[in-house]
């Protein structure tokens, strides 16, 4: 089987993501979205059988991106519309898949969220959370100001305090998570000096918990991401 990884972003990477996608021996192809002599590879929905959209600082809703994003959303609404194909969005992932199944993608009415907070599992009889043994809550990292309308025919997984849609399915293989269950320790560290000047403006200040919670976090975001490749 083949993978394809997109990054939008030179910091962002797969994470915790991608010991569950080798140890089911994918052959993974990576692609830098944010690079402009990079170009994505024709009929790329038919060549792979997973695609993972990643992060970035990129805005879906500003017309002003339109040609950049038109490639993302072509290949989103071809992966969406092959039956046999399975694809999990991240962040701006997210917002690729959401805009893609035709749902609002918009700056969101409280300002950018950032730092830790638990999300809520929404279904917990869904097979994707088969591996988080009853959890009903658990802390995820917020990085982002854009959100997304739940896109018809998809169902809510994940529910957060601050902005509820969390992580959503369609048909259980399209997979779109607003937050980032990802993160590595040195992820983290990389991220806070990248984005310092946004985490600044959203007034987050990571205290001595912080490890603490990426590891619980850690935990969680694995078990989810086998639960989805599981299925």
């Amino acid at each position: 089987m083949r993978c394809l990884i997109v990054r939008f972003k030179d910091c962002e990477g797969p994470g915790t993501l991608l010991e569950a996608i080798e140890s089911r021996n994918y052959k993974i192809t990576y692609l830098n979205a944010y690079d402009p002599r990079v170009h994505l590879m024709p009929g790329a929905h038919q060549m792979f059988d997973l695609v993972v959209l990643l992060g970035g600082p990129q805005t879906v809703h500003d017309s002003s991106q339109a040609h950049f994003f038109r490639p993302w959303l072509d290949l989103a609404s071809n992966l969406i519309s092959m039956k046999d194909k399975k694809v999990i969005g991240i962040c701006l992932g997210s917002q690729i898949l959401a805009s893609a199944l035709g749902a609002k993608v918009y700056a969101g009415d409280k300002g950018p969220e950032v730092g830790f907070s638990d999300v809520k599992i929404s279904n917990p009889s869904h097979p994707a959370f088969k591996k988080l043994q009853s959890q009903t809550s658990f802390p995820a990292f917020h990085l982002h100001e854009d959100v997304f309308d739940l896109p018809k025919g998809a169902n809510l997984l994940l529910q957060g305090s601050f902005y509820p849609n969390q992580m959503f399915e369609f048909e259980n293989r399209i997979f779109g998570i607003q937050c980032h269950l990802e993160v590595t320790e040195s992820m983290l560290k990389t991220w806070k000096k990248v984005h310092s000047e946004f985490i600044r403006k959203a007034g987050w200040i990571p205290g001595p918990e912080t490890e603490d919670l990426r590891s619980q976090m850690e935990d969680a975001g694995k078990a989810l991401f086998e639960g989805i490749l599981d299925l």
